[in-house]
């Protein structure tokens, strides 16, 4: 079979030519489809280097537009940062000495020619003190005492300097519960916190204030130090609660409080638009009055004679139970009413006699001007 096989090829091979006919007669179908290779070839790189540089192009935009969200995004942040080393440059340390006593307090450059704010109660118990102020570079001056008031627990002293690194008091406050603050206290240090509530704090025997109670540490010497919030001084260092009851509470004045007393002070030596009811009272809640069948309100004890109460047939044991026509339903509603009029406004209460009726009567508030507790002998 072999044999058989290589001769029949050998035959074939002799007796048969091999040739490419198809080939032969389409020579121009090669050149075409070379052609078109060639070209589908050339058009396919040209798109995909187009598509490539398109591509890196896209991506460049988008990671321009990324980093000029981000440059946005970090200039809205710078502007809103807290420079806490322009504002430990306008604390200050006071020393407040006569022979016997010192008090070591802090306090807040608010002017460039020399005014400062601080608490009122450094003074208390000091007679005829001498004031040093020391600036954050401990240069000495002497300090000049201005005008206090301890309800609002505010005095003004100035130093002889100009051109001084100052912080402007803010007039209206916006922050709110969990805002952070910076507290600055005595040699520029610094405490962080956060404000915890709003509420009314007793300054002696006065609840004047709404003060801010945060979480900050306030040591011994940072009283009247600046607070800062949002780059801005919203407040001063003024108390702190020590009890074992009590973990690391302390409470500042808001700025607007401050900057309304220092204008009078500075102008007038003393708070002269602060209003005042002239009475002593007890708040009833309603709970207690509850338990106890009573009325909730504002429980009458003393009408004061400068009040605009006195001699108008109410007395101790009436109730005020509505304030300009709103029900009392907490302490802290009345003390809001009080705060936000000033001195000579008007207003309506309704108060519940002993004898259980109910009387509209309309009032003028007083003035309310208390002094510094600094004070000569």
């Amino acid at each position: 079979m072999t044999q058989k096989s290589f001769k029949n090829i050998d035959s074939f091979s002799k007796n048969k030519t091999i040739s490419f006919n198809s080939l032969g007669k389409n020579n121009g179908s090669r050149v075409r489809l070379f052609l078109y290779f060639s070209v589908t070839t050339v058009v396919a790189l040209f798109f995909l280097v187009v598509g490539y540089e398109i591509s890196e192009y896209s991506q460049s935009m988008i990671d321009t537009k990324i980093n000029e969200n981000i440059e946005i995004q970090t200039n809205a942040l710078s502007n809103t940062s807290i420079d806490l080393s322009f504002a430990t440059k306008c604390t200050v340390n006071l020393s407040v000495f006569n022979d016997k006593y010192m008090s070591e307090a802090t306090g807040v450059i608010i002017s460039n020619d020399g005014y400062i704010v601080t608490n009122d109660h450094i003074y208390q118990d000091i007679s005829n003190p001498k004031i040093y102020v020391f600036d954050s570079n401990g240069k000495r001056y002497d300090a000049e005492f201005i005008a206090g008031d301890n309800k609002f627990d505010v005095s003004v002293i100035k130093i002889d300097a100009n051109n001084l690194n100052y912080l402007p008091l803010e007039n209206d406050l916006f922050i709110n519960k969990g805002d952070e603050l910076y507290s600055i206290g005595r040699d520029q240090s610094i405490t962080k916190g956060i404000v915890c509530d709003f509420l009314y704090e007793a300054n002696g025997k006065s609840k004047s204030v709404k003060m801010i109670r945060t979480d900050c540490a306030v040591n011994p010497g940072d009283s009247g130090g600046p607070v800062i919030s949002n780059g801005k001084l919203v407040a001063l260092n003024c108390s702190k609660t020590v009890s074992v009851e009590v973990e690391g509470m302390s409470y500042l004045l808001p700025s607007d409080i401050v900057k309304r007393a220092v204008g009078q002070l500075i102008k007038d030596k003393k708070i002269t638009d602060r209003a005042q009811l002239g009475i002593s009272y007890k708040y009833i809640s309603p709970v207690v009055a509850a338990q106890n069948n009573s009325i909730s309100g504002i429980k009458i004890e003393i009408i004061n004679a400068d009040s605009d109460l006195y001699g108008k047939d109410f007395g101790e044991g009436d109730v005020i139970v509505a304030l300009d026509g709103a029900e009392i339903t907490s302490e802290t509603i009345f003390l809001d009413w009080l705060s936000n009029h000033r001195a000579g406004d008007n207003a309506e209460l309704t108060i519940r006699k002993i004898n259980g009726t109910d009387r509209q009567v309309n009032i003028t508030f007083g003035a309310d001007s208390s002094y510094s507790s600094y004070f000569d002998e």
